[in-house]
């Protein structure tokens, strides 16, 4: 399963391969489901241009998410080429409720 990650590859926008380093990085997500390793990655100019992509990739699940009614929280480990964790990035929401309990269904909108 991808995620939707976009890489910020310099071949993919046509620049030469050669001109700066890339690397690829891997995006595993955990969102409530069984965890889905990411097999392929993305190729990425910086380590900071990968874990902003993460951030965006765990908000926009967890938007996703919040439209079906599902507050988990998502959790994205990156990994780089040799395998080892660089980033983990969370993004949690959390409703807290006050006053009167309100009983049935949500309408959740995103």
């Amino acid at each position: 399963m991808r995620i939707g990650l976009v890489g910020q590859s310099k071949q993919n926008r046509g620049w030469p391969t050669g001109e700066s380093a890339v690397a690829r990085y891997y995006f595993d997500v955990q969102s409530g489901k069984p965890p889905v390793r990411d097999d392929e990655g993305a190729e990425f100019d910086s380590l900071d241009a990968a874990v902003q992509a993460a951030a965006r990739s765990a908000a926009e699940i967890g938007t996703s998410g919040l439209a079906r009614g599902d507050t988990s929280d998502v959790v994205i480990e990156v990994r780089d080429e040799q395998n080892q964790r660089v980033c983990t990035v969370t993004a949690s929401m959390r409703i807290e409720r006050h006053g009167p309990s309100h009983q049935g269904p949500h309408s959740w909108s995103a």
